[in-house]
């Protein structure tokens, strides 16, 4: 079964940074690895039904990406929902934001998370990588 990956670029109080030109340049070649690993690259127009189906017929190596944006972040709400999303590339810049547009819009369903991988980068920014424990693991 293919992978579907979250990656998100957020303040250190958890609003979506999407303003990549300002933030450190090696953000920029780490963000064009992650796209040039996947197999497709999803937007806000992809149909659920569709990614189920693409998902489940191919084979591991697969990975398909969303990034987080405004635009992205209702259908990745209901990826979540729909238990879709298999691990988040979650990129954290050391600001504090007060406000802005958050990720998660509603109340998402409970899911436990490991992490993977963690990295430090200049003290400009940190990745956390979050693999999603499979459900029948948790019983």
């Amino acid at each position: 079964m293919a992978k579907v990956q979250l990656l998100t670029v957020q303040s250190i109080d958890g609003y979506m940074i999407d303003n990549y030109n300002e933030l450190p340049a090696v953000l920029s070649d780490e963000i064009e690895k992650l796209k040039d690993a996947a197999i497709r690259q999803l937007n806000e127009n992809i149909s659920l039904s569709m990614l189920i189906d693409w998902r489940e017929n191919e084979a591991d190596s697969f990975t398909y990406l969303i990034e987080a944006t405004k635009e992205t972040r209702s259908i990745i709400n209901g990826m979540f929902r729909m238990h879709l999303i298999d691990e988040i590339v979650r990129y954290t810049i050391p600001v504090m934001l007060g406000s802005g547009v958050s990720l998660y819009q509603q109340e998402l369903p409970k899911n436990n998370w490991k992490v993977v991988k963690t990295a430090s980068y200049n003290d400009e920014m940190s990745l956390t990588v979050f693999r999603k424990i499979k459900q029948d693991l948790l019983k």
